[in-house]
């Protein structure tokens, strides 16, 4: 039985039968039409529901969207549901495409438990987007449980900052990003009132470039540790300092069993400057940590196969944007980011990617606190080790309905 059979199953024969005995409670529209319909709002799960009361003592919410996306690239590129850059055509290819989607939709189911004895609170999130096919199959994005300080299942990695997206309609986001869901266990512990640490030992694996006489083994989990600052009107403004110590293990043609280690740091925030206006930024650095990159993750980009073992690969990633809301119906999104890798200085081939690039720009119109649509120009471009490129221009106009 295939996976997308499955949660539909599930779907049918546990959920919807629950939602038929119990009582729904419809959300109602906000006053402040774009601040409450942001991607950074979406993302974090900061939007309202349908609650079903009394499940067995659980009360369950359903939330999602709906967003349909209409697409033309002017260049050639192999991801033509999202800007990126890694898969653009080098030599760049002047062969135009079009493309109707409608994979970003998607719904979650949310339980809430009683607090237990010391009042720790209780949480559960089983979240599923249409991106498993380009049929819009359901392909599980969060599935996770919160017990007072801890976290247990996929969800965003401890090492990323899951507090500052971009305004965009684009599903990818910047190239540089570092944007990926781990399976985890996660404490978090606030300190005072405006600031929180985190540790999270995370979903074990490396992203390698070996030969098919080696094997990628997983040995030991990944460690990160993050500190956030929150500060400014409402603590709405904040910045964070995350690490990450990345172990890779595999086995050698020899059958020896060896780990490698990467790691790197990620610096970022998302700051207020003023009533309708926010700035965003990241900037991260270290070595054997594109399995957690937005772009080129699942591109065997951690490390790659020498005479005496695994070479890690250095990486910098950053972007910047800045959101700004012209009226509370009327906002506009620009930025750009960079990812750079030092594959000239190893023996990798010509074709591996030595920097990608991403810009975009967009307005925004937001009818409601449930619907907007949004037109969207973005930019793209590959560079390969040996300098050869390719660069898309792509134009986008999405339409989106929150429930």
């Amino acid at each position: 039985m295939s996976t997308s059979t499955r949660y539909l199953r599930i779907l049918v024969y546990v959920i919807i039968p629950a939602f038929a005995c119990s009582q729904a409670v419809a959300q109602s529209d906000t006053i402040e039409n774009g601040k409450g319909l942001t991607r950074n709002m979406i993302e974090g799960g900061k939007y309202q529901g349908f609650l079903f009361t009394d499940v067995k003592g659980i009360r369950l919410q359903f939330s999602g969207y709906v967003q349909a996306d209409f697409i033309h690239d002017f260049m050639e590129i192999g991801n033509i549901h999202a800007m990126q850059p890694s898969t653009i055509t080098v030599p760049g290819v002047t062969a135009g495409n079009t493309a109707f989607s409608v994979r970003q939709s998607r719904f979650a189911f949310t339980a809430y438990g009683a607090p237990d004895y010391k009042g720790r609170a209780l949480k559960a999130v089983l979240e599923f987007d249409l991106w498993g096919s380009l049929n819009g199959s359901p392909r599980l994005r969060h599935a996770y449980i919160q017990h007072g300080k801890w976290t247990f299942g996929q969800y965003w990695s401890n090492f990323m900052d899951d507090d500052n997206w971009p305004n965009i309609m684009d599903y990818w986001g910047p190239n540089s990003y570092v944007w990926t869901r781990q399976i985890q266990l996660r404490f978090t512990q606030q300190v005072g009132a405006s600031m929180k640490f985190s540790a999270a030992a995370e979903q074990p694996g490396g992203d390698l470039s070996i030969p098919s006489t080696w094997k990628s083994r997983t040995n030991f989990p990944d460690v990160t540790l993050a500190f956030q600052k929150n500060f400014g009107e409402k603590n709405a403004s904040h910045v964070r300092l995350s690490g990450l110590m990345h172990p890779m293990d595999y086995q050698n043609a020899d059958k020896d069993n060896k780990t490698d280690i990467g790691g790197a740091f990620n610096f970022s925030g998302n700051i207020n400057i003023g009533k309708n206006d926010d700035v965003k930024f990241q900037f991260a650095y270290g070595s054997g940590y594109a399995k957690y990159s937005e772009d080129i993750s699942g591109q065997g980009y951690d490390a790659f196969a020498s005479d005496k073992g695994l070479k890690n690969i250095n990486m910098l990633a950053t972007w910047l944007y800045f959101d700004h809301f012209w009226t509370k119906s009327l906002g506009s999104t620009i930025g750009y980011g960079y990812l750079q890798l030092n594959t000239p200085d190893l023996a990798m081939p010509a074709t591996a990617i030595k920097t990608t690039h991403y810009a975009s720009y967009n307005m925004t119109y937001y009818f409601t606190g449930f619907f907007k649509i949004a037109g969207e120009v973005l930019y793209g471009k590959r560079e390969n080790r040996d300098n050869t490129s390719g660069e898309d221009v792509r134009a986008q106009f999405s339409a989106f309905f929150k429930f």
